[in-house]
């Protein structure tokens, strides 16, 4: 019989096993914490099937720009003459593309007919700009065209040094947004996409933003963290080069990327219970990656998962909701072990305005990629997410996850913009009320198990 260690801590609970031979992150502390806030917008979330030509410079998830929100933060562009960013942008930052977008003055129509538009990057108040060469050393005048579900955007390719915290990018290849298509961008300020995904999806073999992160030797550890807070009126962070301790409980463990191209991890099974799911009504072609993704709001499946999925979990009261079983995702680490991540049904299903709907949408990737499920915003407001790339040899990427610390607030700077969070908040004063949501990771061998329960202020 197995022996395990209960510690409760606090209240709402999250599940996290404690395996000796397993690997886990080191413990460095980021250099850098880059806070985010969560914007909001109107539902337009719908089904898409993406090509491998849409995906060679397309952001795999609709929801970026199709669901509800994501979590956006200030990147500089642009070096004025007094050594400060010429631009200070309010970009999505998506480890599911390598897209590297920015608002610029090239755009005129709406939606930038603001005031706001005229502190758009303009290349001719930079100091570090470049002209984009093409591969015959001639300037590039063809502008890149991309559609991401219900929006589209155009706009050429420019050089600049980008400005995040204390480090500094030099010469990084980004395209400046000429025009904005679709409602998706009325709805709200959109000012840009850094995307964080593998060269291997570049277009034209653009060298990505962290791809030159790892070549210029900016960062001490060659990784970065998201800290997604459950609550929104508190701020959210994104850490540069390591991690803070007072986000997370427990170590991170970590799990290797078996197939650079997005974040993907090797998927061994997907239960609902005790219940094998990963092939229904795949045709003997089951699911085989699990795909982590900030830019996604929630979590996909391939169309056909999605319809057999949605039979066993329908939208419903909260009530009922409450005794839909467990998903296990069952995942291989680095030490060739398979470890059970188990979410249940106080995550996966979402409260809405009439009951509880299932927090899945229906999402296809090129096949070579997949089948794959993908971890969202959902997954990742619960864990503490770390995306490792090591050495800077794509073979040797990892991705961590601790539960998260719901009390923590990061320490983040100031934000310069009255429309971004307030970062700096107090911990005095909070509300502890009740968190429905549960996850847990477990191990076929197990040493110990903690159950931890966590306040949500």
């Amino acid at each position: 019989m197995q022996s395990y260690l209960w510690a409760t801590l606090f209240y709402s609970s999250t599940f996290f096993t404690v395996v000796s031979c397993a690997e886990f992150h080191a413990g460095h502390a980021a250099v850098h914490t880059s806070a985010l806030s969560r914007r909001t917008r109107p539902t337009m979330a719908q089904e898409r099937a993406y090509t491998e030509a849409d995906e060679a410079m397309a952001n795999l998830s609709t929801s970026i720009v199709e669901y509800q929100c994501e979590y956006i933060g200030h990147i500089g562009v642009g070096t004025k003459s007094d050594g400060t960013p010429q631009f200070q942008a309010k970009v999505v930052f998506d480890t599911g593309s390598t897209n590297l977008w920015v608002a610029s003055t090239l755009c005129h129509k709406p939606p930038c007919d603001s005031d706001r538009a005229l502190e758009f990057y303009d290349p001719q108040l930079s100091t570090t700009q470049e002209v984009f060469l093409d591969n015959g050393g001639a300037p590039r005048k063809k502008d890149i065209d991309v559609h991401f579900g219900t929006g589209e955007l155009i706009g050429p390719l420019q050089i600049d040094t980008f400005h995040v915290g204390p480090f500094h990018l030099k010469q990084q290849p980004f395209a400046m947004i000429r025009v904005m298509n679709g409602g998706v961008f009325q709805a709200f300020p959109f000012e840009g996409i850094l995307g964080l995904g593998f060269k291997d999806m570049s277009f034209a073999g653009i060298e990505p933003f962290f791809d030159r992160v790892i070549q210029q030797k900016v960062l001490p550890h060659n990784e970065f963290a998201f800290f997604m807070n459950i609550d929104s009126r508190k701020p959210s962070a994104l850490l540069w080069g390591g991690i803070d301790q007072d986000l997370y409980h427990g170590p991170i463990r970590m799990f290797p990327v078996i197939q650079p191209h997005y974040w993907a991890l090797e998927l061994i099974d997907f239960k609902l219970g005790n219940v094998s799911i990963a092939g229904a009504g795949m045709k003997g072609d089951p699911v085989k990656r699990l795909i982590v993704d900030s830019g996604t709001t929630i979590f996909t499946a391939p169309p056909a998962l999605h319809r057999e999925l949605m039979k066993l979990i329908p939208s419903t009261s909260c009530k009922k909701a409450n005794d839909y079983p467990p998903m296990t995702f069952v995942l291989r680490g680095a030490d060739n072990e398979t470890y059970d991540l188990v979410v249940t049904q106080e995550t996966y299903m979402l409260s809405s305005g009439s009951g509880c709907e299932p927090g899945f949408m229906s999402l296809v990737t090129a096949h070579k990629f997949g089948p794959a499920i993908l971890f969202g915003e959902v997954f990742m407001k619960h864990f503490f997410t770390v995306f490792d790339r090591g050495d800077g040899n794509d073979k040797n990427a990892k991705v961590g996850f601790a539960p998260a610390n719901f009390a923590a607030t990061p320490k983040v700077e100031q934000a310069e913009s009255a429309s971004f969070i307030e970062t700096k908040a107090s911990r005095s004063g909070m509300r502890s009320i009740t968190l429905d949501s549960r996850a847990q990771m477990r191990s076929s061998d197990v040493s110990r198990k903690i159950r931890q329960h966590y306040p949500f202020a």
